[in-house]
């Protein structure tokens, strides 16, 4: 009588902890969900591949110096540490999740692990490196996190890039526009973009495709949003840097040079670009009050990222990567090695 007492102590115990092993499972993979009107990353940042990202008190990256595997590191660049394998590019970051688009056919192929890195494709993973999950598996370009969804550029091999929008969840992968636009530039329910198969001009629409609308014709690219504004490179004018504002109104140039890439700080201050005008190359700061244009650094940078405190870039061949303190203005070389 006591023998099987203690056997149905044992077996509802074991029936207690499957359950709660069960909920437990399910709750660690349920999905997390933002408000709608969650940004992942800057414009600006996306604009330089997406390459560092801020949450709260940690930036996660691609290190350049381990294939542009994930990383992650305190918000004052101490502490870095691989947290997966994979060649990330436009990272986006909320809550507990990161977004990228995977490049593993950009790393050197390891014959251990051919398998592992033969494919590309739209990713979510948790910040701590666990849980990785598809959301598209084939290959992408850029992507912006928005609310509960990845706005990004899908291909396909009869089409080309397209507009799409994949739910955080992965239940949803729903065609936005045939069109191959980069969606770096989102604010509400509108996404603005340049690059259309027709044209070059900016363009406005609605995140379900609905209402494409020309906001002004040009021959535009590199658009972005910052504030109330647009900003973005006009080729007929040799790539310089306009802004206009979201609500319409007249274009304005804020620099005439010959511009590679550039970033606009957070209160929309400050532009930090890369001027290539074949004389005076080097990374610039520009006070959009004043027009007042100032080096920084001679030479040729690119993959420009801004954090709270930072100006993350790199030498042109992503060779080595600087840091800039904003407050000092003072830029040291990093190495984050494997």
């Amino acid at each position: 009588m006591k023998k099987e007492r203690k056997n149905i102590i044992l077996i509802a115990v074991a029936a207690v902890m499957i359950i709660v092993l069960a909920i437990g499972f399910r709750l660690l993979n349920r999905t997390s969900y933002n408000d709608e009107n969650t940004l992942g990353n800057t414009s600006s940042n996306l604009l330089n591949g997406g390459l560092f990202c801020e949450i709260d008190d940690k930036i996660y990256f691609a290190n350049p110096y381990d294939q542009n595997t994930l990383y992650s590191m305190s918000s004052d660049l101490q502490n870095p540490k691989q947290i997966f394998s994979d060649n990330v590019s436009y990272l986006n970051g909320a809550g507990k999740y990161l977004y990228y688009t995977r490049r593993n056919d950009k790393k050197e192929i390891d014959k251990d692990a051919l398998l592992a890195l033969s494919s590309t494709g739209l990713y979510r993973i948790n910040t701590n490196g666990t849980n990785l999950k598809q959301l598209y598996d084939d290959p992408t370009q850029v992507a912006c996190l928005l609310g509960n969804n990845v706005y990004y550029q899908h291909y396909d091999q009869k089409k080309g890039l397209e507009l799409y929008s994949a739910s955080i969840d992965g239940k949803k992968d729903t065609k936005i526009l045939e069109q191959p636009c980069a969606p770096y530039a989102v604010k509400g329910q509108t996404i603005y973009y340049s690059g259309a198969s027709s044209d070059h001009a900016i363009h406005s629409v609605a995140t379900d495709g609905s209402n494409d609308t020309v906001l002004s014709d040009g021959n535009y690219t590199a658009l972005t949003l910052q504030g109330d504004y647009l900003y973005f490179m006009d080729m007929n004018a040799n790539y310089a840097l306009k802004r206009m504002p979201l609500d319409g109104g007249s274009v304005e140039t804020l620099i005439s040079d010959r511009l590679a890439t550039y970033n606009v700080s957070e209160d929309g201050q400050t532009v930090y670009c890369q001027i290539d005008n074949g004389t005076a190359n080097g990374l610039y700061a520009l006070d959009v009050e004043s027009k007042t244009l100032r080096k920084l650094k001679e030479g040729n940078f690119n993959y420009l990222h801004l954090t709270k405190k930072y100006l993350l870039y790199e030498k042109y061949d992503q060779s080595v990567l600087y840091a800039m303190d904003l407050s000092l203005e003072s830029s040291k070389e990093l190495h984050f090695n494997k």
